[in-house]
């Protein structure tokens, strides 16, 4: 086991700037200092980073620097106990976490948490310490130690302690900056910021009002409707959606249902698992305030980015059944009922939009005419910092961006350590929030790209709301303060995010032009829809592109669905034949297509150019395309299937013909030549028979 030398209050030269580089990226590349606006979205990237990886400090208190390479290469992950509270006549101790990352062992490493503890910082650069800007600070070595080489893919954890008897800050109620770094010998390896709370003997510490933000969903979920097995998995004593459920009810959390759930089950009607319906009775019971999220948690914000009308669902794309009838079928389709029905449930707030950013303008006033009332959205969409805010007739409610990002880390933390550390940073945030603006509305949004542990999520909203500097409160409440006008940061959406959303569009718009074959064409566009919104989810996270592109791929094997079957060279021997064409449908529903014949040269006439045939669901029909062959020879005719205006359905198919005209007319006279004879022989012979049995009786 690695030795561990651990020394309290051994102070260091002051730092005057302090600079982190994201973990692989040699140290002497600083990070600028970045304003409030500067900041943008990467605010959040930054702290979620944070939660997995650890950075490299600048040469401050070195006076070498080594390049991180695939020999020397180590992270630290440094999480302050009990919140990262510090109390005068209570030790302070710091976990930290090293691991080596390198191909070879470690040198003896010299590790020290450093705190800057005269001073209590401000909430905006507590964030920016957080996200790496250069900040000018005043740490001392607080505690230290040293730990012995570590062997590739080796970790050791050891605790930096500092001791009761000498406090680890001074001053006023706040946020303190702190870090732990590594070094080897005179060359700094890695270092973890983080963050503590001081507070004084005898002080009243100010206190904000929070509230979190949850979806109750099934992200990563690309059907447009979930079938009964999915239900019954989701809902279930261990499922994601009773997890879900259990670890926000009665919980300060607005709560964004997903409708894709309700109608869900409410269309299987009796066909519903026991444990889904039970679900919804759950549902309907919970305090919580509610507000219904986009179907799937589609991303409308990024339609209108890309140029589109927000989406909503038009039908379930289900054949009628009878509601509650018995049958013997093991996969029923939904009870034939309005979706707009099955989807309703009564919640607090409605027209709400949660948006996890790209927020411009033209977005604003497209949510406004698609019947948003409220914008819940990222205070990095926002130069102001005010809860509660208003723009074109819009309710703004503003989520705290770092806050948010260090609450999902730690409801999805993987280890103790890692939520640990991240419940450090969000009471830090909040401590500095209350401090700059006592009395405010603290608004956490929870992630929707990844399903937290039950446990984990309990625990976040429990450790958050039991700090002494937070109360736990309502979004009503925060609509209820006077509201200042919001000056909105117009920040674009990534090109990349657009051109996919975009395809996406075009592609469903296309299937739309090819529903129209099908004698219900809603069977086929009410799906899609459906497929369209759960492929905008918000839930894919890192994956978004990747289920838009299978949305695209979808759409291009749809269109390929009604098409002309391969055939052979086909040999035509009348002047005047039915030309066989077989036209396959691999759809659920059937179809009403014309079939044309284009031939490449005028040795073949075609005497009706749009041929009707229905085709049944999974299954050929064969049309009989009447032509005429002017003369013998080889020809190529082009075969396509139209729909009802003209327009071509999938690729044509080419097909050989052998005409060989005239061939009929020399046939029939030949066979009727050979009967004229045979009777003529027949006759004869009969003849001569009966000539030499009347010689003999004679």
């Amino acid at each position: 086991m690695a030795a561990e030398r651990v020394r309290g209050g051994r102070r260091a030269p002051r730092i005057p700037r302090w600079s982190l580089a994201t973990a692989g990226t040699p140290p002497r590349r600083r990070a600028r200092v970045a304003g409030p606006r500067a900041l943008g979205f990467g605010l959040v990237t930054a702290l979620l980073a944070l939660g997995t990886a650890t950075g490299g400090l600048a040469p401050a208190l070195a006076t070498t620097t080594t390049e991180p390479t695939d020999e020397l290469r180590i992270s630290l992950l440094a999480a302050p106990g009990s919140s990262g509270i510090a109390r005068p006549g209570e030790p302070l101790s710091v976990r930290v976490t090293v691991t080596n990352l390198g191909t070879a062992p470690t040198p003896q490493l010299d590790l020290a948490l450093d705190l800057d503890g005269s001073r209590a910082v401000a909430a905006t650069e507590l964030e920016q310490w957080l996200t790496g800007a250069s900040i000018d600070t005043d740490a001392r070595t607080a505690a230290s130690a040293t730990l012995s080489p570590l062997d590739p893919g080796s970790s050791a954890v050891l605790d930096l302690i500092v001791a009761a008897e000498r406090a680890a800050a001074t001053g006023a109620f706040g946020a303190r900056l702190a870090a732990v770094r590594a070094n080897a010998g005179d060359e700094l390896i890695a270092v973890d910021r983080t963050a503590i709370v001081w507070v004084p003997a005898g002080s009243s510490a100010p206190s904000a009002d929070t509230v979190f933000v949850a979806p109750l969903s099934t992200p990563g979920i690309g059907a447009g409707l979930l079938d009964a097995v999915t239900l019954a998995r989701l809902t279930d004593d261990a499922g994601d959606l009773t997890r879900q459920l259990g670890a926000v009810a009665g919980r300060p959390v607005l709560v964004g249902i997903d409708p894709r759930v309700i109608a869900s089950i409410r269309l299987l009607g009796d066909s519903a698992p026991a444990s889904a319906t039970a679900f919804l009775d759950r549902l309907s019971a919970i305090p919580n305030e509610t507000f219904l999220l986009p179907w799937a948690d589609a991303d409308t914000v990024a339609v209108l980015a890309a140029g589109g009308a927000v989406p909503e669902p038009e039908g379930s794309g289900a054949r009628t059944t009878t509601a509650g009838a018995a049958t013997d079928d093991p996969d029923p389709q939904p009870v034939a009922t309005d979706l707009a029905t099955a989807a309703a449930w009564p919640v607090t707030f409605d027209g709400t939009v949660w948006t996890e950013g790209g927020l411009t303008d033209d977005v604003v006033v497209g949510l406004a005419d698609a019947g948003a009332r409220t914008i819940i959205a990222p205070s990095t969409a926002f130069a102001g910092r005010e809860v509660a805010q208003r723009l074109d007739g819009l309710r703004i409610v503003q989520a705290d961006a770092a806050l948010s990002a260090a609450a999902r880390a730690a409801s999805t933390a993987s280890s103790q350590q890692r939520f640990d550390r991240a419940i450090a940073q969000v009471s830090a945030l909040l401590a500095a929030r209350a401090g700059t603006a006592p009395r405010t509305i603290a608004v956490i949004a929870l992630g929707r790209d990844e399903l937290p542990s039950s446990d984990r999520l309990v625990d976040t909203i429990a450790r958050t709301v039991s700090l002494p500097w937070s109360t736990a409160s309502a979004v009503s409440a925060a609509l209820d303060r006077a509201s200042v006008e919001a000056e909105l940061v117009d920040a674009a959406l990534d090109d990349g995010r657009t051109a996919a959303v975009a395809a996406a569009l075009r592609a469903e718009t296309a299937d739309r032009g090819f529903a129209v074959i099908a004698t219900d064409p809603a069977l086929i566009t009410d799906r899609r829809r459906l497929e369209l919104l759960a492929a905008l989810s918000h839930g894919w996270g890192d994956e978004s592109s990747a289920a838009l592109q299978r949305f695209v791929d979808a759409s291009v094997a749809l269109r390929s669905s009604v098409r002309v079957a391969e055939s052979s060279a086909i040999t035509l021997l009348a002047d005047r034949a039915s030309l066989p064409v077989t036209v396959q449908n691999d759809l659920d529903v059937a179809v009403r297509v014309f079939v044309r014949v284009e031939p490449d040269t005028a040795q073949l006439r075609v005497l009706d150019e749009r041929v009707e045939v229905v085709v049944e669901p999974r299954s050929q029909t064969r049309a009989l395309v009447p032509v005429e062959s002017l003369t013998n020879g080889q020809v190529t005719i082009t075969v396509t299937v139209r729909d009802t205006i003209g327009g071509r359905i999938g690729d044509p198919t080419r097909v050989a013909l052998n005409l060989q005209a005239g061939w009929e007319t020399a046939g029939t006279i030949a066979v009727g030549a050979g009967v004229v004879l045979l009777l003529v022989v027949g006759i004869s012979r009969d003849i001569r028979k009966r000539r030499r049995q009347s010689g003999a009786g004679a």
